[in-house]
């Protein structure tokens, strides 16, 4: 009698946990972190999103490698690109006409030549580099400032002495300052001054133009990357 009954209490134990157990689990799926909810159009909010996530994403689809040389103001000579889900996915089965995916994420590290040998130097492709900033764009439905604006939000996340911690840049002391804006007379110092997080000129001016679609931009704000030879 009394193992039957605690054969039978051994039983109810059992199912009872393992019921909890499925439901906590259940519950755990349906409601999910705050790490894995999507940010908000804030700078830091985003980079405490894709710190610690962004190097695991693809790069760019029918690109030869991680890195290309670009040569390209106000990026860097050199560039490594990430894309999430639905940016990668965006580009590689593109919309008539071309929409990237709300949610779609583009993270771009910015690396300039570098003379002598400095402690912080990486080497890449046998070239001299250093890691200047992180440029990155994501796209959030309704985050536009007037009706029909392509609804991007930027930011550019300065790396002193190759190190990105979140904070975000301002057009002051960017190595690509004194060049020129491509298809104009003036350098980049026009923008000098300029918080470059939400909106900024500097990226509006330039990115708007790959709506005309053509040989180097996609369409939606977004330019195509042409690989180059390295030199």
């Amino acid at each position: 009698m009394m193992n039957r009954l605690f054969r039978a209490l051994t039983i109810c134990i059992v199912a009872a946990f393992v019921f909890l157990t499925a439901n906590g689990s259940r519950a755990a799926y349906l409601e999910p972190t705050p790490e894995e909810s999507m940010p908000g159009p804030d700078a830091q909010q985003l980079w405490q999103y894709i710190s610690n996530r962004y190097k695991a994403w693809n790069n760019f689809p029918n690109m030869p490698g991680r890195f290309v040389q670009v040569s390209e103001d106000p990026h860097g000579d050199w560039v490594a690109l990430y894309a999430n889900d639905e940016a990668y996915q965006s580009i590689a089965h593109p919309s008539k006409p071309f929409r990237m995916k709300y949610g779609s994420i583009i993270v771009k590290e910015n690396y300039s030549l570098t003379k002598g040998n400095p402690v912080t130097q990486s080497q890449l492709l046998s070239v001299p580099v250093a890691l200047t900033s992180l440029t990155v764009m994501y796209k959030i439905k309704g985050y536009q400032r007037v009706p029909g604006e392509e609804e991007w939000f930027w930011v550019m996340y300065t790396c002193p002495d190759g190190q990105c911690k979140g904070a975000v840049a301002t057009i002051s002391n960017q190595p690509f300052l004194s060049q020129q804006i491509p298809q104009s007379k003036d350098t980049f110092s026009f923008y000098q001054g300029e918080v470059v997080t939400g909106k900024p000129w500097i990226c509006i001016e330039c990115h708007q133009r790959a709506n005309l679609e053509n040989a180097y931009s996609a369409g939606d704000y977004v330019w195509r990357v042409l690989p180059f030879a390295p030199k």
